[in-house]
């Protein structure tokens, strides 16, 4: 499974719920919207800042995820971005092979 980080931003109407419903469990909402996806919710964290929150998900793969991301900002519950979790080490393994191959423009 591979990690995933969604933060977003909520929508007035969902401001709106909120205040209607202060006492709703948004945790529980998206932890069964991620399971329903066959993925794994970690844990949501409500943020100060540009972003009204972050939440932790683990999927097989970033459609998965991308899937939730579709059906929260279809619901208009605000905008989500979604960040995956890379291996910078392999990353760096293949910027060396990229680099031995490699002649700058000015050379």
């Amino acid at each position: 499974m591979a990690k995933f980080f969604a933060l977003g931003k909520y929508s007035e109407e969902s401001y709106q719920a909120f205040i209607k419903n202060p006492k709703q469990d948004r945790k529980a909402a998206v932890k069964a919207l991620a399971s329903a996806m066959g993925a794994s919710f970690s844990d949501i964290e409500f943020l100060r800042g540009p972003y009204d929150f972050i939440a932790t998900i683990e999927a097989t793969d970033f459609e998965t995820v991308a899937a939730v991301k579709m059906a929260v900002e279809a619901q208009g519950v605000g905008k989500v971005d979604i960040f995956e979790t890379v291996d910078i080490n392999s990353i760096a393994e293949k910027a060396q092979k990229a680099m031995s191959n490699y002649t700058p423009p000015s050379e």
